[in-house]
């Protein structure tokens, strides 16, 4: 597939945005650091996120550090798939996280730590969240909320743990999530 993508980029009119690979996907996401910082100023002790190429984590963080803010970098990944804390793999039904190799932008010289978190909670959670605060996501969410609550037990009051919205719940409707 990726060579006929890159055949395709070939031609006139048609361009390759190669997610695994381009760093502007990376750079593509320092403006939601600079827009978190705006919102908390330098209020951020964690941030944590499931990760898929890494970029969104990552990429916020650059955006974070260069407002002099320097939270603790938590990434995840599915307990059914827990490559890069057990180096073995394995399905899930976490869309667009857990790839099945290390995440191409996820920089471990900067990651605090790696937690996995369960598919199955992270689907409960985002049926709560429709239910009971309107709030229509897909999978990688769930793992983002379960974890982010999760860590604000940990730290206790006066903590602030960030995570992200990936997206909304349109595209599952058919999926394990709200079936």
């Amino acid at each position: 597939m990726k060579t006929r993508a890159y055949a395709l980029a070939e031609q006139p009119g048609c361009f390759y945005a190669d997610q695994f690979g381009s760093p502007d996907v990376r750079a593509g996401y320092e403006p939601m650091g600079h827009e978190i910082a705006a919102d908390l100023g330098d209020e951020v002790d964690v941030l944590v996120s499931a990760v898929g190429t890494g970029a969104a984590l990552m990429g916020a963080a650059d955006g974070l550090s260069a407002r002099g803010i320097k939270p603790r970098l938590i990434a995840l990944e599915p307990s059914q798939s827990p490559l890069m804390t057990t180096g073995k793999g394995g399905p899930h039904r976490v869309e667009g996280i857990g790839v099945g190799f290390f995440p191409p932008f996820l920089d471990q010289d900067h990651l605090d730590e790696i937690r996995t978190i369960d598919q199955n909670r992270a689907f409960e959670m985002c049926r709560t969240l429709a239910r009971r605060a309107g709030v229509f996501c897909g999978g990688s969410t769930g793992m983002n909320i379960v974890a982010a609550i999760e860590l604000s037990r940990e730290l206790g009051r006066g903590r602030r743990v960030v995570t992200l919205g990936c997206g909304n719940g349109a595209k599952y409707l058919g999926s394990p999530i709200f079936c």
